[in-house]
């Protein structure tokens, strides 16, 4: 009894210490988000090192922009990837009062009525005018990229994007042969991404347990992409859960004399 007091407290320990380093890293309260839609899979079964429903985002503060973030243009020059594409991932509060978890293309800033993007130096994949920029092969499954700039003067910020959204939009160009799929394009948010606007930067997730809150939300109808949760993510969530049961109720010493005794008796 003593022993399996001690263990508590030290599992108890380590929960808090773990808990206290994630705070003071993220710097942000909650720490934590969840991912409720497709808009970031890459696959239509859960996908390792991407970002799928029912995924715990863990959040890091981002203080001032471009800042720390690394957008997919940065990314794509130095190799810098995350969650399976070029760039940081970031949340941010849209005009319409949600919190978005979409990828940072590029930042635009202006200088008078010329474009600015971080990162532009006439690469052959990157195209800036003052009407749009154009990202050669941005998708995980080989899509051009057009992003209209024109309504955008004068204001600075990360230009966004869902990585699923772009692989399956609609919406086409054919004189640039690429789709449109930028948030601020789709109606998802009215302008760039600014320093008011953003959460903070994506930096890990633990898969599935996200699904535990959606389902609840989905008891009162406040969940209503329940139906692009990934193929095998309740299974793999399901695995999980008996899994931390077994090490709970069936500890590795006691399995372990278990054993022992079973070797003796034969």
């Amino acid at each position: 009894m003593r022993k399996a007091r001690l263990a508590g407290i030290i599992a108890l320990l380590i929960i808090v210490i773990l808990a206290g380093s994630l705070m003071a890293y993220s710097q942000e309260w909650p720490p934590i988000s969840v991912v409720a839609s497709e808009s970031m899979t890459h696959s239509s079964s859960w996908e390792a090192g991407t970002l799928n429903v029912g995924d715990i985002v863990f959040v890091k503060k981002v203080d001032q922009v471009p800042g720390p973030v690394i957008t997919y243009v940065v990314g794509r020059n130095t190799g810098y990837k995350s969650y399976g594409e070029y760039g940081n991932v970031i949340l941010y509060h849209s005009t319409y009062g949600l919190v978005i978890i979409h990828r940072a293309m590029f930042y635009l800033s202006w200088n008078g009525s010329t474009p600015c993007v971080q990162g532009y130096h006439n690469q052959s994949w990157l195209r800036v005018t003052d009407q749009y920029v154009w990202i050669e092969d941005a998708s995980y499954n080989g899509r051009n990229l057009t992003v209209s700039i024109s309504s955008f003067k004068g204001e600075d910020g990360f230009i966004t994007a869902g990585d699923h959204n772009l692989a399956t939009s609609a919406l086409y160009v054919s004189s640039q042969h690429a789709y449109i799929a930028a948030d601020q394009n789709v109606n998802i948010t009215a302008y760039p991404v600014n320093a008011s606007a953003i959460v903070g930067v994506a930096f890990g997730d633990i898969p599935w347990f996200g699904l535990i809150k959606l389902n609840l939300l989905r008891l009162y109808n406040q969940w209503p992409e329940y139906n692009e949760v990934a193929k095998y993510s309740y299974d793999y969530l399901g695995l999980s859960i008996l899994g931390i049961l077994v090490a709970i109720f069936f500890p590795y010493g006691a399995t372990a004399r278990y054993i022992k005794r079973k070797k003796k008796s034969k």
